[in-house]
């Protein structure tokens, strides 16, 4: 087994590969994919393409075509979120509006760096590995003797608590909440910070799209449980204000521990349904 941390997006990132035999190389090749993506979409690196389209610097009919791409799919997914991810509302919080018409497309970018590197691992012949980068984790296979890897999600409240367990062989899992971060994410339609819900999950099997109905999801609030329960072949996982716990029936099946008192290596019992509930989309 290898495993290699590295900072990347100003976030550890945890690569580990767990097939008979590695090259590394593979694993070199996905920090250099991290390492391009930072230099063109950070909005903090002031010479990024990101940051020199919204200086008005450079047009976007002009920039790379990994940004072009990148910023094609945001906007369809603010249609599909109905609005409710909005990379021109993200800019306006992070970057701190102004009159020009500011991007921050971080909450996509994240999820699509990671999965790149993830398929840059599967194109060399990895089978069996996890890309984790702040809780948003990419995988495929498992590690010796298990089912597939087991990702826990952090309790939004509490801080040393896992909220569930999930096991899965193949796909993405993202989280969106306040967390130490505070209140980052906020309703682009209102501006204030959602109601309801402490966080949300949701698994699927591309990060980058997990990561933005996650984000979307967020910050819907309360009423964003629904709108995840209906996502077709994605799971969610909300944890609302009242610390109650409720998972939808697409995640379900990875389902391994939920509440405060889940083990990263037990099974789902009595014990863990308490203040839990499943619930299916209308």
């Amino acid at each position: 087994m290898v495993r290699r941390v590295q900072q990347a997006m100003g976030i550890p990132v945890i690569v580990e590969v767990c097939d008979a035999e590695v090259d590394e190389s593979a694993i070199d090749r996905a920090f250099q994919w991290l390492g391009f993506v930072d230099r063109t979409f950070s909005t903090y690196v002031p010479d990024s393409e990101i940051s020199m389209i919204n200086a008005g610097e450079l047009a976007l009919s002009d920039a790379h075509s990994a940004v072009r791409s990148v910023l094609s799919r945001c906007e369809r997914l603010r249609r599909e979120t109905l609005g409710y991810f909005d990379i021109v509302a993200a800019a306006k919080r992070t970057l701190g509006g102004g009159s020009r018409r500011a991007i921050d497309p971080s909450g996509f970018v994240k999820g699509w760096a990671i999965e790149g590197a993830g398929r840059i691992l599967a194109q060399a012949g990895v089978r069996n590995y996890s890309v984790n980068a702040g809780g948003d984790v990419c995988l495929s296979g498992s590690p010796p003797g298990l089912g597939g890897w087991r990702v826990g999600v952090q309790h939004p409240s509490e801080r040393m608590a896992v909220a569930a367990v999930l096991e899965l062989s193949r796909g993405a899992v993202a989280t969106s909440g306040a967390y130490e971060r505070g209140s980052h994410i906020v309703d682009p339609h209102t501006g204030q910070p959602p109601e309801g819900v402490l966080s949300v999950t949701i698994t699927g099997s591309d990060l980058a799209t997990v990561d933005a109905y996650a984000t979307a999801a967020y910050a819907m609030g309360r009423r964003g449980a629904e709108w995840a329960a209906r996502l077709q072949g994605h799971g969610a996982i909300v944890i609302f204000d009242d610390e109650r716990i409720a998972y939808s029936q697409g995640v379900e099946r990875h389902l391994r521990g939920v509440g405060p008192q889940a083990e990263i290596d037990g099974r789902m019992n009595d014990r863990d349904k308490q203040g839990v509930r499943a619930w299916r989309a209308a």
